[in-house]
């Protein structure tokens, strides 16, 4: 089983989001507060239910607050996870959750509520199922089992050889003998063999033994006769779990090779040592380690691993490597993994169908399974190449631009800068992210924006812009930006130069500066161009020599270069009112 559907209500951030989760890797993806650790601690709230141990709980700050009306806060919290049943056999293991609908299908629900009594103290209800008041066993909470690693794990911490640590949860549920009971026994004979080793040896027991007669016969003295008081110093215990409790990890130095079967010569690093993202790795793969070795211990267990920020302390490469290997282990142990990320690394390289894109627009939370968006199949396979680790920033923007070429990439940025007053226009500045497509498959990217169905949809806006290559004899636009036109709809909209993107810059009235620029990089070919009093002419003559000497995107980067540089170019410059329409929409929907 696995959760198919999570409601949250009234929880930090968020006012109300129904989130979509797949069967094995989930990455939650998205800008700053999007709430993605909300959504991790609410996952902890309610897998943790069942645990003696648990470290998160609901506090009266984590009520959500209406910021658009003063001392609106709310006065309860609701979560509400649907599991999908997998295998018949769940139905029984969780009784107490099950759910049986109308048309007969069913699926295994946990519900909570928490709210503010008359003393404004937290109270809370839980129950299985449909109906409320249905009690939950507590061996059926037991089998929901998780693992969290927040973003500031503290690998070398949880790691040292205290009770409880990761460590020794491995080696405390990994099974000696299949059958339980003898398991428990032999465990016993192990933890008892290697405490007589240890007490074998009369050197080290000597030793021991002038140190327990010194505290002893300070006790003596400072004792009551009738309460006399000793101590025994033991170096192992006789529990197992104790024993296993004191394990430490250590990074052998030398290779097997240099030592010649000499392991007395090998010297370890400790974990203090070592890196703090290889001692991240080593503790993922301690947890990763108890995670499968419970899951073969419970096979009828839930286990859900939650990751905040894989990244932390990674290189991109190792991110990749590390990612990789996530997405690999659900297959292998059938866990349900939770990634919150904000690495267009670790987003570049995420099947898009276990990507949940989170956005905080107006104060509002939305959250988007790009498995339940309006992508088809063929978009998804078209996208899974094309978005590298650049491109991929588009689902953490404000909204975004869709380009042709390279020139436009090149000069668009420039151009929101000299638009409007202190920056209100500037890409940069407002978090607008420009993407290159180098091409017109413009479809693949708008059905992201452009579903009639606003749920199926990013919340940002979506500028399209592109030449319609229209004919001079006729006026008569491109089928091909004909069909990028019909994708006008809902978030997108669609911003189409006349015949190109530098006629456009030349009719603006900026033909003296890129007659300029040109002259410098083809002399002979800039006298030949034919002047007219006709701007349209004149500009259609100086565009076949640009296209004749395939200086396109040279021209774009010097001019680039000119405006930034020169402050009286670009005071001088005049934008394109189809570009700035493009970016007044795309920045302030105007």
């Amino acid at each position: 089983m696995y959760i198919e559907k999570f409601i949250i209500k009234n929880y930090r951030g968020i006012a109300e989001l129904t989130l979509h989760f797949n069967k094995g890797l989930n990455v939650l993806i998205g800008e700053n507060n999007s709430c993605k650790t909300a959504i991790i601690d609410a996952l902890r709230v309610c897998l943790s239910y069942g645990n003696q141990k648990r470290d998160i709980y609901i506090s009266s700050s984590d009520f959500h607050i209406n910021k658009s009306v003063i001392d609106d806060i709310s006065t309860d919290i609701e979560f509400h996870l649907h599991f999908k049943i997998e295998v018949p056999a769940e139905a029984g293991w969780f009784n107490d959750l099950l759910c049986v609908q109308e048309d007969g299908a069913q699926d295994l629900q946990l519900h909570f509520r928490y709210y503010l009594d008359e003393n404004d103290r937290i109270r809370y209800k839980v129950w299985g199922g449909s109906n409320e008041g249905q009690v939950i066993a507590p061996e059926v909470l037991f089998l929901l089992y998780h693992v969290h690693l927040d973003a500031l794990r503290d690998a070398e911490n949880h790691l040292r050889p205290i009770r409880g640590n990761r460590l020794g949860q491995l080696y405390t549920n990994i099974q000696i003998d299949p059958d339980s009971t003898t398991d428990k026994e032999r465990k016993k004979e192990i933890a008892k063999k290697v405490r007589e080793a240890v007490d074998s040896d009369n050197d080290w027991t000597e030793h021991i033994g002038k140190g327990k007669g010194k505290i002893n016969e300070h006790l003596k003295e400072t004792s009551f006769s009738s309460k006399q008081q000793q101590v025994d110093i033991l170096f192992l215990p006789f529990d197992f779990n104790r024993l296993v409790d004191n394990l430490k990890i250590q990074m052998p130095i030398y290779p097997e090779e240099l030592l010649e079967g000499d392991a007395s010569k090998q010297k370890h690093f400790e974990l203090y040592q070592n890196g703090l993202g290889y001692n991240n790795l080593i503790y993922t793969a301690t947890v990763l380690g108890d995670l499968k070795q419970r899951k073969e211990l419970y096979r009828e267990c839930y286990v859900a691993l939650l990751i905040e920020e894989p990244e932390a302390h990674l290189h991109p490469q190792l991110q990749n490597l590390f990612f990789k290997y996530l997405d690999k282990l659900e297959t292998e142990q059938g866990s349900q993994i939770f990634i919150s990320s904000h690495s267009p690394t670790i987003t570049a390289k995420a099947d898009l169908k276990s990507v949940v894109v989170l956005q905080n627009q107006d104060e509002k939370i939305t959250a988007l399974s790009l498995d339940k968006s309006g992508l088809t199949e063929d978009n998804r396979n078209y996208l899974r190449k094309f978005l590298d680790v650049t491109k991929s920033q588009l689902f953490f923007s404000n909204g975004v631009i869709l380009v042709e070429g390279i020139s436009e990439s090149l000069l668009l940025p420039i151009f929101s800068k000299i638009m409007g007053e202190d920056g209100e226009f500037d890409l940069e500045n407002v978090g607008i992210e420009l993407v290159n497509i180098n091409g017109v498959a413009f479809s693949h990217f708008a059905n992201m924006f452009n579903n009639e169905d606003e749920n199926k949809n990013l919340k940002t806006r979506c500028s399209l812009i592109t030449d319609d290559d229209r004919a001079e004899e006729t006026d008569e636009i491109d089928s091909r930006a004909k069909n990028a036109k019909e994708l006008e709809r809902k978030n997108l909209k669609v911003f189409l130069a006349e015949r190109t993107f530098e006629f456009e810059l030349f009719v603006a009235g900026n033909k003296d500066i890129l007659i300029d620029i040109f002259r410098e990089m083809h002399p002979v070919a800039a006298n030949r161009i034919v002047e007219d009093e006709d701007v349209k002419i004149y500009a259609a003559n100086f565009l076949e020599k640009v296209v004749a000497n395939k200086a396109k995107s040279e021209l774009a980067h010097r001019l680039a270069m000119k405006l930034a540089l020169d402050e009286a170019a670009r005071n001088a410059f005049s934008v394109p009112t189809y570009i700035q329409n493009a970016i007044k929409f795309v920045t302030k929907g105007e």
